[in-house]
């Protein structure tokens, strides 16, 4: 072999040497970053990789909502890790050496925090988006500070919530959990209730779409889940806030935490005072099918109650050792209020004014729950592998006494008086078993039982005044009793695995439902009762770092409540009623969704698609009962299709500016066909929810949100478009340990309701608008204190 020959081959040797070394040197480091005292993962810590030789930032990432992070394709040296989070010590790890994969999990000691000492350079995001759902950070919404729960929910992407508080998400219904489990709050008054919950008791706000086989299945949209705040800091701590608004409405909460180690005591009280002022007219012409003869009726009611609420938590988590705990809280509400309603009615035809005359109603309500809930939680050797029961049980009585009377001015005669009173009580209990097992690194097992045993007892008592007698008599039309049980006993399991770059997580729900609505006036008995599964399927494959591709699926329910079932005749006034009916079937719905993630510096933009087909889908039909009474029954429609996109784009901008723009575009077509409507009805309906925070200084804000829907389907007719704008300023004080702050909604007095209904024999337009214009200032701070005592312990490199 020659010289160059020989020289030529060695260098080629040495390059390929090299090349070979090059591909094989690069390794990841993964963790977990979780708080010292109570073990649970932080989401949004800063990590970062540094060089050990002279400390230079080689890579950085933020933790995701499980408190994990992952470095991928790091060179092989010598390096440290740094854990950073506001209010909270830097942790580092010793000095490593990198030549594979290294696992290391992180404690940020939760006793220390020095939240006076910070200075805030950077922000973080309202609204982060994560595999199976979308997260809402309601102590970055400024307008928290002094709204309620409802309020803060329109400003939630893909969320709406209408003029009388219901909330749906996707222009569908949706099942409202709190701390991830159904609460005895949520159920018939759940709209009464997120109206007086204080949001600044509110930690986040998570929206799911399609969730796993792990959550109860009913909720056509899907399901929003409110996490409420719950500090395990060590040492005391605790908040005040209070706000006073327009029209003499006003509010106050107060939280705090005792913790002196394997305890943590927790409590909160809030009290709301609000104002509301609802004004609907009511405009309907009406044809008689026998005679075609023809009625025009006006309503014009304005409306005025000042609610009062009240909201108490009180509760214990201990630690018996490092793997056993158990808790106890209880919940106490209490909702009174006042309605003074006027009614103006007028009914002509043909030949002029046939009816002119006043209803005026003057009411008292009270509602209130109380709950409690008990739990174990074992914690088997293995990290994330425990055992958790839970049992919550609930009493929820309402009592709403009206008086009615009607007096009239034409024909002229004497003043009638009408009386109904209504009681209602809801008993809930909810034994649910949770099993959890990380198989391995990267698959996940989980299974459960969920119990749930209700009963609502509807009794409705109704009299009209004889004068004659000077008395009020018993009205046997009005007066009825119904009781409805519900027992589900469910059992669920999900499978999980990650594999490179695919990530997917199966799951299945199987439920068997028995029903009995006992119609107690009429002395007959509905039984129902069925078995069925509801599978789950999330898949996600990850581009790259910042690109992701997700399908889900998931088969879901609507059940009736007591209200939808109740077959006794509910007179709002002598001109409406409504009915509800026994042989409703629940609706069952298939729902598919697609999306793409993107997301890098701490952007993103979730762009999806959804596709969902329900049959027997609920809906409220009106019907004449003769010429001048309409009736109004809950019925099941053949099938109902809706198709939807959305792009949710959200993040920082920079150190002072962020922002998210969710714009949604929905197609929906209802197949009324065993209802008597020959012609399939379909839509297309768009909203768009904008909100935006800019940091004016550091210690100034302002936040900025509006929410447009345009008109949408229904059965019978369709809800027209909508408009709110709401704005907040707010201004930190006491070194960052309180603020004040001012918050405006419906700041152009643009929010209301209007339904158009179309059918045979009906034409009716009805518009309703409210108070909402509400102006707020208020004063938070936040106070604690925490042992000086010193943690040893924040690295442990065991594994």
């Amino acid at each position: 072999m020659s010289k160059p020959t020989y020289y030529l081959s060695l260098l080629l040797l040495f390059t390929l040497g090299n090349l070979a070394v090059y591909g094989q040197s690069k390794g990841n480091i993964s963790g977990k970053v979780s708080a010292l005292s109570s073990k649970h993962p932080m989401e949004f810590v800063n990590i970062v990789l540094k060089a050990a030789k002279d400390s230079s930032v080689v890579v950085h990432e933020v933790t995701d909502g499980k408190g994990a992070f992952n470095l991928k394709a790091v060179p092989f040296g010598s390096y440290f890790l740094q854990a950073s989070f506001i209010g909270f010590d830097d942790v580092k790890t010793p000095v490593f050496s990198l030549n594979g994969t290294k696992t290391f999990p992180l404690f940020m000691d939760d006793s220390k925090q020095t939240l006076h000492e910070v200075q805030v350079s950077a922000r973080k995001a309202i609204f982060s988006n994560a595999i199976d759902r979308k997260v809402y950070q309601v102590d970055m919404d400024l307008m928290a500070k002094s709204g309620s729960a409802s309020e803060v929910l329109q400003n939630v992407p893909l969320v709406q919530v209408d003029l009388n508080g219901n909330v749906s998400l996707r222009n569908s219904t949706a099942t409202i959990l709190i701390n991830g489990k159904v609460s005895p709050l949520m159920g018939k008054n759940a709209a009464a209730v997120l109206q007086q919950l204080p949001a600044n008791s509110i930690e986040k706000i998570e929206v799911i779409t399609n969730p796993s086989a792990k959550y109860k299945p009913d909720g056509t949209g899907g399901i929003i889940n409110i996490v409420l705040k719950k500090t395990t800091k060590r040492g005391w701590n605790g908040n005040l806030t209070g706000n006073i608004g327009n029209r003499e409405r006003y509010n106050a909460s107060s939280s705090f935490s005792y913790n002196p180690g394997r305890l943590n005591l927790f409590g909160s009280y809030s009290i709301r005072q609000d104002d509301r002022i609802r004004k609907t007219s009511n405009d309907r012409i009406q044809r008689d099918p026998e005679t075609d003869a023809t009625n025009n009726y006006h309503d014009q009611l304005e409306s005025k109650t000042r609610p009062f609420s009240h909201i108490a938590t009180l509760g214990i988590d201990y630690n018996i050792d490092d793997k056993n705990s158990f808790g106890l809280s209880g919940n106490y509400y209490l909702r009174s209020q006042y309605k003074n309603d006027l009614t103006v009615k007028t009914v002509s035809n043909s030949t002029g004014l046939t009816q002119d005359y006043d209803r005026k109603r003057k009411n008292s309500e009270e509602e209130s729950n109380t709950s409690a809930l008990l739990y174990f939680e074992h914690n088997f050797s293995k990290e994330n592998h425990k055992l958790r029961m839970e049992f919550n049980i609930a009493h929820s009585p309402e009592t709403e006494n009206n008086h009615f009377t009607n007096s009239f001015r034409f024909p002229i005669q004497a003043d009638q008086q009408d009386y109904t009173l209504i009681k209602q009580t809801a008993d809930v209990k909810n034994l649910t078993l949770n099993y959890e097992n990380p198989l391995s690194e990267n698959s996940k097992l989980e299974a459960g039982y969920d119990g749930q045993f209700n009963k609502n007892d509807l009794d409705f008592y109704g009299a009209v005044f004889q004068p004659e007698d000077g008395a009020f008599v018993t009205d046997a039309l009005k007066t009825n009793r119904f009781i409805y049980r519900e027992r589900i006993h469910a059992f669920y399991s999900t499978f999980s695995h990650e594999q490179n770059k695919i990530s997917v997580m199966v799951g299945l729900r199987a439920e068997y439902t028995d029903l009995n609505s006992a119609l107690i006036s009429a002395g007959t008995s509905i039984p129902n009762h069925y078995f069925k599964v509801y599978p789950t399927l999330h898949f996600s494959y990850k581009l790259n770092d910042h690109k992701e591709l997700q399908l889900n699926y998931s088969r879901r329910v609507r059940r009736p409540e007591g209200d939808d079932l109740n077959p006794f005749a509910e007179y709002a006034d002598p001109t409406n009623i409504r009915v509800g009916n026994p042989y409703l079937l629940p609706e069952i719905i298939h729902s598919v969704e697609a999306g793409y993630l993107w997301r890098k510096n701490g952007l993103s933009i979730l762009p999806g698609i959804y596709y969902r087909y329900t049959y027997n889908r609920f809906t409220s039909i009106t019907t004449p009962l003769n010429d001048s009474v309409l009736v109004t029954k809950q019925q099941n429609l053949a099938n109902d299709r809706a198709m939807g996109a959305d792009v949710v784009l959200s993040g920082n901008i920079n150190s002072k500016l962020n922002l998210s723009l969710t714009p949604n575009i929905f197609y929906n077509q209802i197949d009324a066909s065993n209802l008597g409507y020959s012609n399939k009805k379909s839509t297309i309906t768009w909203s768009a929810n904008f909100n935006t925070g800019y940091l004016i200084s550091n210690t100034l804000s302002f936040q900025l949100n509006s929410i447009y829907k345009s008109s949408r389907l229904s059965p019978q007719g369709k809800f027209l478009p909508s408009f709110v704008m709401n704005a907040a300023l707010r201004k930190d004080i006491f070194t960052k340990k309180g603020s004040i702050y001012l918050a405006g909604s419906d700041l152009f007095k643009t929010q209301r309701q209007e339904v158009d209904l179309q059918g045979p024999y009906l034409v009716q337009h009805v518009k309703t608008s409210s108070n909402s214009r509400m102006i707020y200032l208020g004063l938070s701070y936040n106070f604690g204190s925490t042992p000086k005592k010193k943690k040893d312990v924040q690295f442990d490199n065991s594994i």
